[in-house]
């Protein structure tokens, strides 16, 4: 059953966790904070060891995941099962997880989590149909439910808020619930003794969150702009994001785009190709640019970088270093004349030390 994001925290008290649930969308900082929270009200913290695991999906071994899901638990009174990647899974692996969705175990509590899914996706559709699931869609507020949600968090924490606050708040923070409530807790503590938010504190202690998360730093670099690409990466790594993560994001893109190309030079209309690949209506008019310009050859050797990052990584190399290479590869391959200001992006932290290749 699909529920509203404001509606996960109460149901989640009321009736405890169900069996299965789908939690996806753009503010992958309220995907992870809710996927935390299921997984504290299931298993606790001297338990995980033995009674909890995580799977991603771009390399899902079936066995191994079928086994997990079904087997019971040690210690807790439930397993809790951890599925990143979802939008990632190969077509005979979604087929297994779907089919175990349909009749789960009910002594495991699996989460599955993904970027943006078409309407049409299997994985959406499953959950938002399925009788005792929950489909949870996570988008990051703007507006009015912005503005409350600010309000809410403030004033629950025992401070008043001035309006002219909440405004600028609201503009600093849109785009991701993880860095945002980070922003919040370091105006608390700017604020001291103090029990009322002004507009001086929020422009003396909040900075912008807009642009840190993973999709934004995929759309900079694919969209020329080095530098930014570069200071989100930083705040990404310095926030504990996992670079195996970010790199699918890329390996994904650049696929997409490859298919995408394709379809166009044969003829298929923009919004098939774009409805075939799943592409998020927010984001299409620039993949359809993208996939119209960048070569084919390029972007596959794109993938073969993403690849060989992805095997420095597992056999240990510095994250850090890993994806700041990675990053001016891709973008001298698939942006050889950059946009121009592409690299005045980078506005924080200290130039990467990585030499050119």
């Amino acid at each position: 059953m699909k529920l509203a994001a404001r509606d996960f925290t109460p149901r989640l008290q009321q009736e405890g966790v169900p069996a299965v649930m789908l939690l996806y969308g753009q503010d992958q900082g309220l995907v992870a904070r809710y996927a935390m929270m299921v997984r504290r009200a299931v298993v606790s913290v001297e338990d995980e060891e033995m009674d909890a695991a995580s799977h991603h999906g771009a390399d899902l071994d079936v066995s191994r995941f079928l086994s997990g899901c079904n087997a019971f638990p040690f210690f807790a009174r439930r397993r809790f099962i951890l599925l990143k990647e979802a939008d990632q899974l190969a077509a005979a692996a979604r087929d297994a997880v779907l089919n175990y969705v349909k009749s789960p175990a009910r002594h495991t509590v699996l989460v599955v989590l993904a970027g943006p899914l078409d309407v049409k996706h299997p994985v959406r559709k499953l959950f938002e149909g399925h009788a005792s699931g929950w489909c949870i869609p996570c988008f990051p507020l703007e507006g009015r439910e912005l503005a409350q949600w600010i309000r809410t968090t403030l004033r629950g924490a025992g401070f008043s808020v001035d309006e002219e606050a909440v405004a600028v708040l609201g503009e600093r923070l849109e785009g991701d619930a993880r860095n945002a409530e980070s922003e919040l807790e370091k105006l608390i503590v700017f604020l001291g003794e103090r029990r009322r938010v002004t507009l001086e504190d929020v422009l003396a202690s909040v900075g912008s969150t807009g642009n840190q998360n993973g999709f934004a730093w995929a759309a900079a670099l694919f969209a020329g702009r080095t530098g930014l690409a570069l200071t989100i990466l930083d705040g990404l790594l310095d926030g504990g994001e996992e670079p195996l993560v970010l790199l699918g994001l890329l390996t994904q893109r650049l696929r997409r785009l490859i298919q995408g190309g394709a379809g166009l030079a044969q003829g298929e209309s923009p919004d098939a190709v774009a409805a075939a690949l799943q592409i998020f209506w927010k984001e299409k008019s620039e993949f359809l640019n993208q996939a119209r310009s960048m070569s084919t050859r390029r972007l596959a050797d794109g993938l073969l970088r993403c690849q060989e990052a992805d095997r420095e990584l597992k056999s240990g190399g510095e994250p850090r270093r890993v994806m700041e290479r990675l990053v001016l590869g891709l973008a001298r391959l698939l942006n050889p004349t950059p946009a121009s200001g592409g690299d005045s992006g980078r506005t924080a932290g200290p130039q990467p030390s990585v030499p050119r290749q």
